[in-house]
Parts: structure tokens; C-alpha cells; sequence
């Protein structure tokens, strides 16, 4: 038996062992919708929790940044040895561009034993100036044996050969002349194209664009591409992103023909 007790005691060593005392009593699981909204906008956090004691007893929600200090948001009474639940936050207006608020998550059981889980949320003002979301994207001819599309999700180059169609948001058409690079852009996603004069890209906001898309002509293609284009992109009714042409490149041979811009997305 002593021996028993001695290998018991060196295998605790190495391999740790725990009891019931060790495990939490209090867990808190959250499962947080979206990291960055704007102003207005609704954040989903779901909720699990549960306790090894009798009974929860409550919930604290709260919020802390640097504008509004701490607000005590909702305090939920609770019963039962196990909670699932959600919690919609709704961001507030803010006074700057943008806005990292902390939340609080704190669960409590009829012991007073508590766990605390905190989340972070960035939000940003409507009329906040858009930030890029990729520059010097570079598009290439088909001709060129190189990345002929772009994707909005990633915002990477991909081959259209080798990509499903919802996949490919722009693309290069091969020209009519092999030799010449094609001077307009299709979508295979459905995306569609808008042009309209007087956009100052830099100081684009979220608002200037939605307004802008909303009461300009919407196409499947655009053409005529040349360097200081804006291009904004979205659906039939949805603004999703800007984009500045900065270069155009249809050089001898096909090598080397290419679309290179900046895009803002919303």
C-alpha cells in the first residue's frame, strides 16, 4: 500500500490531478456577433453560463470607454443552475470618428461566487471619413497568366479560372485584341458598378457614399477605366465600397498588363 501511495503521489506530480475544488465554480461563455459597428447598430452577444452550486442568481451587464465612463446597463435576476440567453447591445452616438467600448459580463450564484467575462467593441460615427480597406491592389489582363479578379470578403487577387463565380466580385475580361488589356471591369457576383463625377475619394464618409450610390446609375459593367477613376460598388440597393484607380498598365506583350487601386468598403 505504501508503494501504491508513493507511484499515486509521483504521478500527481507529473500529470497534475485535480478535485472539485479546482474547477470554477461560476462559467461564462460569450459568443460576440461583430467586432466593429456603427453608431445605432446592434451587437448580438450570446450567453451560456452555469454553476456547480444550488442556483445563479444574477447577471450585471455594464459598459465602460473613454466618452461615458462606466454605464450599468441591465441587471437580469436568474433561478436556475444553467442560463442561455442573448444580449442585444446597441452602440451608442458618439462624438469622435471612432469609439473602443468595453463590456462586462458578470454572473453571480447563491454562494457569491461570480465570474466575469469582458468584450470589446469598436464603433465608429456614420459620418466618420471611410478608411482603406487595401491599397495598391494590383489586377491583372487574363492574357497575363496572373490574378485576373478581386475579391470584396478577402480583399485579395484570385484567378477567375480557379474560383467559384460568387467569389470573384471584379474581374478583367479578356480584350478583344489579345495584345490589348480590355478597359473594363465585370462582376461574376453580381456586383454592380457606378460612376458619377465630383467624388473627392479621400475624405469619402459612410454617409456621402450611401447617398451618392443611392441616387447614382447602376451597371453590371464599367469601362473606359483610367487612372483617377472612382468606382463605387454595391448591390441594387446597398453601398459597398469605393475604389480610386491609380494605375493602368497595358504595356507591349501581355505579361505585365495590370489594374492597380485603393479600395474603402463600408
Amino acid at each position: 500500500m505504501r508503494q501504491l501511495f508513493i507511484i499515486i503521489v509521483v504521478l500527481c506530480t507529473i500529470i497534475g490531478c485535480t478535485s472539485e475544488k479546482d474547477a470554477s465554480d461560476v462559467v461564462l461563455l460569450l459568443d460576440q456577433s461583430a467586432l466593429k459597428v456603427t453608431e445605432g447598430d446592434a451587437v448580438r452577444f450570446g450567453i451560456e453560463t452555469w454553476t456547480v452550486h444550488d442556483r445563479l442568481e444574477r447577471m450585471d451587464i455594464s459598459s465602460y470607454d473613454k466618452e461615458n465612463g462606466k454605464v450599468d446597463l441591465v441587471s437580469v435576476p436568474l433561478s436556475s443552475v444553467r442560463y442561455e440567453g442573448e444580449y442585444f447591445y446597441r452602440a451608442p452616438e458618439i462624438d469622435s470618428d471612432s469609439l473602443v467600448i468595453e463590456l462586462s459580463f458578470t454572473v453571480h450564484d447563491n454562494l457569491s461566487n461570480s465570474r466575469t467575462m469582458r468584450a470589446w467593441l469598436t464603433v465608429v460615427a456614420e459620418d466618420a471619413v471611410l478608411d482603406e480597406a487595401a491599397t495598391s491592389v494590383l489586377m491583372y489582363s487574363p492574357e497575363s497568366g496572373k490574378p485576373d479578379g478581386f475579391s470584396l470578403t478577402t480583399l485579395q487577387p484570385l484567378y477567375v479560372s480557379a474560383s467559384e463565380d460568387s467569389d470573384v466580385d471584379i474581374y478583367v475580361p479578356a480584350g478583344q485584341d489579345s495584345d490589348v488589356m480590355s478597359d473594363g471591369w465585370l462582376s461574376k457576383s453580381g456586383l454592380k458598378f457606378a460612376r458619377m463625377d465630383g467624388i473627392d475619394y479621400p475624405t469619402i464618409t459612410r454617409n456621402r457614399l450611401w447617398t451618392l450610390y443611392s441616387n447614382a446609375v447602376k451597371t453590371d459593367a464599367v469601362n473606359g477605366i483610367a487612372v483617377g477613376d472612382v468606382i463605387m460598388v454595391g448591390t441594387d440597393a446597398v453601398a459597398l465600397g469605393i475604389i480610386l484607380v491609380t494605375g493602368v498598365f497595358d504595356e507591349e506583350g501581355t505579361e505585365s498588363d495590370r489594374y492597380m487601386f485603393n479600395i474603402k468598403l463600408m
